[in-house]
């Protein structure tokens, strides 16, 4: 597997490309909000020969598919997420005002809904979804257990891609759009900080963490 991490927007969205050696791609919150930012990810896309097999939000905050119309657009792909954050593709301009974010244009609908226990994968990349409600109703964490040789790398431990549900020494918000700290932090025990304590951790923003690190909060 290559994995490529950019930071997006005036939020600061970490965004993911995951792809293997066939050049099948995999998009996790490719929020991009600019033309310098749509050429980047574009531009490694195109030098790299990657065709982008799926489109995956972790959750659909504004902030998180501000690059959705752009990457459906030119890659042929519609999004991907739970079907319980789907209402907030309707409220896209609100969230523009509330959030100070300007919307290009907006999200195209899902293409598929994602729910727990799903796997998204192209060969040599399975990605189990968690669905974890929170943060948002359908928030969910993309889990890689045997990402095998990741940019080079052997034997690299457990990948995962949680969105806005936990950051490094931290978890997200609970009081937007349907949020629920119980929710939140119960998803997070009994989900997140019961898988392998190296599990590397990529979050929504900041910087990656473990799930060691993070089991100590809580």
């Amino acid at each position: 597997m290559i994995l490529k991490a950019f930071t997006f927007n005036s939020f600061g969205v970490n965004g993911f490309v995951l792809s293997n050696d066939a050049g099948d791609a995999i998009l996790i919150d490719p929020s991009v909000s600019n033309e310098r930012e749509e050429a980047a990810l574009a531009n490694y896309i195109a030098t790299n020969n990657l065709t982008v097999r799926h489109l995956l939000n972790t959750h659909l905050h504004l902030d998180h598919v501000l690059g959705n119309a752009f990457v459906a657009k030119t890659y042929g792909v519609q999004p991907e997420a739970h079907e319980e954050d789907a209402f907030m593709l309707d409220l896209q301009e609100e969230q523009s005002e509330m959030f100070g974010l300007p919307l290009r244009e907006p999200s195209p609908g899902l293409g598929n809904y994602l729910a727990e226990g799903d796997a998204v994968e192209v060969p040599g990349i399975h990605l189990q979804v968690f669905h974890i409600a929170g943060h948002s109703p359908g928030g969910i964490a993309f889990y890689c257990e045997k990402p095998g040789e990741v940019n080079g790398q052997k034997k690299v431990p457990p990948l995962l891609f949680p969105g806005d549900i936990i950051f490094a020494g931290s978890r997200g918000r609970s009081d937007l759009f349907g949020g629920d700290e119980e929710a939140l932090v119960s998803g997070i025990k009994s989900k997140l900080l019961t898988l392998p304590k190296e599990t590397v951790v990529f979050p929504g923003h900041g910087p990656m963490t473990t799930i060691a690190d993070e089991s100590r909060w809580y």
